[in-house]
């Protein structure tokens, strides 16, 4: 029985990930998903995995020794620095663990407490996983490391992306540019915002739309207010399937400050999507002139959507082109079979 403890209890990359891995390893291994209690349940609930989830109040060193006690799982597969950090110091290498980076925050570069107490725990790993080589680069101590390091992408499924979304139009849902993501300062959705504002300002769009949650809610909120926005760049919350709103726009915008994989912008891609998003981390080797464009500044997005959105035959280029690339990355059957490869040889 394979272990998954995850420190957030919602739902985003890191859970998607921790999902597409028990539902293409269920006939071939046991999967328990720890996390505290939350939204990230009804999503569960959702995709029926709820069965596998295994609800605490807060993810601590005590947890993560309780369950190990009440499972006795055969691997432990921690989800991003914190929870890797914490299980390294609860178990000290009485059970296997596998240390799964999913993101690169900008301290990930320095001599903190933050990459010290990483460093320390990696005594204790038995492999990592890395979404993307940047992860890899930018952390300050990778020299150091010992144990095997894989560099996994993230598991994706063109078809099961599509098979989600109702493709029916629905007003309720239009848009003209979305942003979907956790509304914290990584995703950057307060750019998303100007972007919005300079599009509908200059008549080339007439709503936007922001799916997700976060500790920027509010700001974005005022943004719309103080703006004289409001019916127009849309803040829809948390949403269980993100799909049928890609279904309903005409562009993806990602302008994170940092992102090591970027899953969001295959996920719209699978519809169809051109996306517009910045150099960062994975979004790099993802985004291309063949299915949008890489974005540097506020005008670098106002530009290429305008230009978008005002070429018809430009659209469909990139809408086709988009599609083609996220075939590129139909992955779901090679990432689960390298992650039991590992989880085999741990055992």
């Amino acid at each position: 029985m394979i272990l998954h403890v995850i420190k957030s209890r919602i739902y985003s990359g890191a859970e998607n990930v921790v999902c597409q891995i028990i539902k293409g390893l269920s006939d071939k291994e046991e999967f328990i998903y720890m996390a505290p209690h939350g939204p990230i349940e009804d999503k569960l609930k959702s995709i029926g995995l709820y069965d596998n989830y295994y609800g605490i109040d807060k993810l601590n060193v005590a947890a993560i020794q309780d369950a190990v006690s009440k499972f006795h799982p055969t691997v432990v597969h921690a989800h991003d620095f914190t929870a890797s950090v914490l299980c390294s110091v609860a178990l000290k290498g009485s059970v296997p663990i596998v240390s799964h980076l999913h993101n690169n925050p900008p301290w990930i570069k320095n001599i903190n407490i933050k990459t010290l107490s990483y460093l320390y725990a990696c005594k204790h790993f038995n492999h990592i996983l890395m979404v993307s080589d940047a992860v890899r680069d930018e952390y300050k101590f990778s020299g150091r490391i010992h144990c095997p390091v894989s560099i996994v992408g993230n598991p994706f499924s063109v078809d099961g992306v599509v098979s989600q979304a109702d493709t029916n139009k629905n007003p309720d849902l239009a848009s003209d540019i979305l942003f979907v993501g956790r509304l914290v300062e990584q995703k950057d959705p307060l750019l998303f915002a100007e972007l919005a504002k300079e599009l509908i300002n200059r008549g080339i769009i007439s709503t936007a739309r922001v799916i997700g949650d976060g500790e920027l809610l509010p700001a974005l909120e005022t943004f719309v207010t103080d703006n004289n926005l409001k019916g127009k760049l849309v803040a829809e919350g948390f949403k269980k399937n993100s799909y049928d709103y890609m279904a309903n726009t005409k562009l993806q915008i990602m302008p994170s400050k940092w992102e090591g994989f970027g899953l969001v912008a295959l996920e719209a891609m699978a519809m169809g999507l051109p996306v517009l998003g910045t150099k960062e981390g994975g979004l790099v080797n993802i985004i291309d002139e063949s299915c949008g464009r890489v974005c540097y500044s506020l005008e670098d997005y106002v530009d290429a959507a305008t230009e978008l959105l005002s070429n018809q035959q430009l659209y469909e280029e990139k809408s086709k082109g988009a599609r083609a690339r996220a075939l590129e990355y139909n992955n779901i059957n090679e990432y689960c079979d390298k992650l039991f490869t590992i989880y085999e040889g741990l055992k």
